[in-house]
Protein backbone atom coordinates (compact mmCIF):
# COMPACT_ATOMS: atom_id res chain seq x y z
CA UNK A 1 0.00 0.00 0.00
CA UNK A 2 1.33 3.44 -0.73
CA UNK A 3 0.86 6.41 1.03
CA UNK A 4 -0.87 7.90 -2.06
CA UNK A 5 -4.01 5.79 -0.72
CA UNK A 6 -6.50 7.00 1.23
CA UNK A 7 -8.31 4.14 3.20
CA UNK A 8 -11.91 4.84 4.77
CA UNK A 9 -12.17 5.52 8.27
CA UNK A 10 -14.25 2.60 8.95
CA UNK A 11 -11.37 -0.03 7.53
CA UNK A 12 -8.80 2.74 9.68
CA UNK A 13 -10.46 1.70 12.93
CA UNK A 14 -10.44 -1.88 11.93
CA UNK A 15 -6.93 -2.37 11.72
CA UNK A 16 -6.21 0.36 14.55
CA UNK A 17 -8.49 -2.05 16.66
CA UNK A 18 -6.76 -5.11 15.23
CA UNK A 19 -2.98 -4.04 16.11
CA UNK A 20 -4.40 -3.50 19.82
CA UNK A 21 -5.95 -7.28 19.76
CA UNK A 22 -2.25 -8.08 18.98
CA UNK A 23 -0.40 -5.72 21.24
CA UNK A 24 -2.18 -6.68 24.18
CA UNK A 25 -1.40 -10.52 23.06
CA UNK A 26 2.37 -9.57 22.57
CA UNK A 27 2.73 -7.97 25.56
CA UNK A 28 0.90 -10.58 28.11
CA UNK A 29 3.37 -12.93 26.02
CA UNK A 30 6.37 -11.15 27.14
CA UNK A 31 8.37 -11.16 30.29
CA UNK A 32 9.25 -8.17 32.33
CA UNK A 33 12.94 -8.11 31.38
CA UNK A 34 12.04 -8.88 27.41
CA UNK A 35 9.49 -5.36 27.82
CA UNK A 36 12.73 -3.42 28.80
CA UNK A 37 14.78 -4.61 26.55
CA UNK A 38 12.36 -3.92 23.53
CA UNK A 39 11.61 -0.17 24.88
CA UNK A 40 15.66 0.40 25.49
CA UNK A 41 16.67 -0.77 21.96
CA UNK A 42 13.42 1.76 20.62
CA UNK A 43 15.22 4.54 22.58
CA UNK A 44 18.37 3.95 21.16
CA UNK A 45 17.64 4.05 17.86
CA UNK A 46 15.19 7.17 18.69
CA UNK A 47 17.83 8.90 19.98
CA UNK A 48 20.14 7.96 17.45
CA UNK A 49 17.80 8.93 14.80
CA UNK A 50 17.94 12.51 16.37
CA UNK A 51 21.31 12.62 16.58
CA UNK A 52 21.72 11.83 12.53
CA UNK A 53 18.88 14.42 11.91
CA UNK A 54 20.56 17.01 13.86
CA UNK A 55 23.64 16.79 12.59
CA UNK A 56 21.85 16.75 8.94
CA UNK A 57 20.33 20.18 9.77
CA UNK A 58 23.25 21.80 10.82
CA UNK A 59 25.21 20.83 8.01
CA UNK A 60 22.48 22.05 5.74
CA UNK A 61 22.63 25.70 7.65
CA UNK A 62 26.78 25.58 7.51
CA UNK A 63 26.46 24.91 3.75
CA UNK A 64 24.49 27.71 3.01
Amino acid sequence: MTAAMKLPENIKEYFRKQGEIGAAKRHANLTAEERSQIARKAAQERWAKATTKKGSEKKQRRDK
